[in-house]
């Protein structure tokens, strides 16, 4: 077996490893990448993933994502490490890992690096925790939530527009403040904003900015699929969906379908504004029928905007890899931008 980086000929393989590993349960939810796995540069990242061959059967893949953002304080480069994916019946092969983890050397890993893993997959945990020689450290930063909410949930409270150009200098500035007291928020550049073409949403009052953030429609480069479900949920799907209709719930995508979706990116808000009234607000302008946010599991507002907005809950625990370095982290608040990860 053979770890080696991968290119444009891998891409059908790749989507192949990520396709053929769902999350498992009722429903089977994916995380793709279609029409092709290398068409995803978003421009805010670097991406070098890696694959196992076994002879010319790919047999796991793994991709370091480098970005700068925010670490004690400070701007510096982070790499992201994710879309670990390793075909079933190798899972108990430790060697995947280790060899996969000694090819993004090449790559030359930033001092901080991270990932994200469903707190519900104690497996997964278990293993990278218990420190097997040949394996990075891994050291539990906090724990996120990732919510997704039904369009049909949103308020209107008047408080955001749709900012022109010519704001986005003043966005960044007001973003990097808050952000400089976040663990691994990425940065931010008007540069990126004008690109992008993105709507990007601010609320001042009348004399500064607020609150700021960027609506983000990812399909054309990434998705979340549906790839299949039970027994039971095929059953019961035409039931759940038209109680979702009515009830402002998440509907659940036709078999094969990706989640209609745009993240609330790149959020922050000063101390004095209610979140609540900000994310119901923002479903109002949302193009798609869901809308994703990540906040921190600790976030005082965490609990009441899930009361309110009634969404599909994701848990995942964050923790640093020291793959190159074994940096220190003080206390602030980890939150990264879920919609890079």
């Amino acid at each position: 077996m053979r770890v080696v980086a991968a290119e444009s000929i891998h891409s059908a393989r790749l989507l192949g490893l990520l396709e053929e590993n769902a999350m498992g349960g009722d429903i089977d939810l994916v995380l793709t990448r279609r029409p092709d796995f290398f068409s995803a540069q978003c421009g805010v990242s670097s991406e070098h993933p890696v694959i196992a061959l076994e002879g010319e059967k790919a047999v796991g893949m793994c991709m370091l994502t480098r970005h700068m953002g925010f670490a004690n304080g400070e701007q510096q480069p982070l790499g992201y490490l994710g879309s670990l994916r390793i075909s079933p019946g190798y899972r108990h092969r430790v060697r995947i890992l280790k060899k996969g983890f000694a090819a993004l050397h090449q790559f030359s890993p930033p001092e901080r690096c991270y990932t994200s893993i469903a707190s519900d997959n104690v497996v997964a945990r278990r293993l990278l925790e218990k420190g097997i020689s040949g394996l990075p450290r891994y050291q539990c930063l906090g724990d996120m939530l990732t919510l997704a909410i039904s369009r049909r949930r949103g308020k209107r409270h008047e408080l955001w527009r749709v900012l022109s150009p010519q704001d986005y200098p003043q966005v960044v500035d007001f973003y990097s403040r808050h952000a400089q007291f976040r663990q691994l928020a990425p940065t931010l550049c008007a540069d990126w904003l004008n690109h992008a073409g993105l709507p990007v949403l601010g609320y001042s009052d009348g004399q500064e900015l607020r609150a700021c953030a960027v609506l983000w429609d990812q399909r054309a480069f990434k998705q979340v699929l549906a790839a299949g479900y039970s027994r039971r949920m095929r059953v019961l799907r035409p039931f759940w969906n038209g109680y979702a209709a009515v009830a402002g719930r998440v509907a659940l995508p036709q078999p094969g379908q990706p989640l209609e979706q745009s993240f609330l990116a790149w959020f922050a808000c000063n101390d004095t504004v209610s979140v609540v009234d900000l994310v119901e607000d923002a479903l109002t302008l949302c193009p798609t029928k869901v809308m994703t946010l990540g906040l921190p599991a600790g976030h005082p507002d965490a609990a009441k905007l899930i009361s309110r907005t009634c969404p599909v809950v994701y848990r995942t625990c964050l923790y640093c890899v020291n793959l190159s370095a074994s940096p220190s982290w003080d206390p602030r608040m980890v939150w990264p931008e879920v919609a890079l990860l």
